[in-house]
């Protein structure tokens, strides 16, 4: 396996996956949203307003991602993704890009901890957060434009894998 991948101690190494997480969502946040991204400390009391999505994967890993975007960073983050000022995007185009976010984000993260894995992801949905997003690995960054979170929780590994 390579240096970068992650292994499945989620106690062990959740600084690493931490990391991972940022890292992957930086990289994913500037070079197809024009953004940047820091490591946050976490605060949840936004995450009752935010913009939800879950994307569930099954193969040789199974489980889901969360991802939670700051009200106010939605228009931004939307408008750079589609190369429009924030005025000319509606509310429906603002969701479909979030839950392409969620798409590129959980195929790039679930790629980087197990890059020899055999993943399926389903189609992303917009769902209210709740404490239940919070299992597992999760990470809070901060945007120029407002918040975001992610959380991967794993269910298991196939016994093929």
């Amino acid at each position: 396996m390579a240096d970068e991948t992650v292994q499945l101690e989620p106690a062990a190494k959740c600084a690493d996956v931490t990391l991972a997480l940022s890292r992957v969502a930086g990289e994913v946040l500037e070079t197809m949203f024009f953004t940047e991204a820091m490591t946050a400390e976490c605060e949840h009391g936004w995450l009752s307003s935010a913009v939800s999505v879950q994307v569930a994967f099954t193969g040789s890993h199974f489980g889901e991602m969360w991802l939670a975007v700051g009200e106010e960073a939605v228009p931004p983050i939307a408008s750079a993704f589609l190369g429009l000022d924030p005025e000319e995007s509606n509310e429906m185009e603002r969701s479909q890009v979030i839950l392409e976010l969620a798409n590129i984000l959980c195929g790039a993260i679930l790629s980087s901890m197990w890059p020899e894995s055999r993943l399926q992801l389903e189609a992303p949905k917009l769902v209210a957060w709740t404490s239940e997003a919070e299992r597992g690995w999760h990470c809070c960054l901060e945007l120029p434009e407002g918040r975001m979170a992610i959380s991967i929780h794993l269910a298991g590994v196939s016994e093929a894998s």
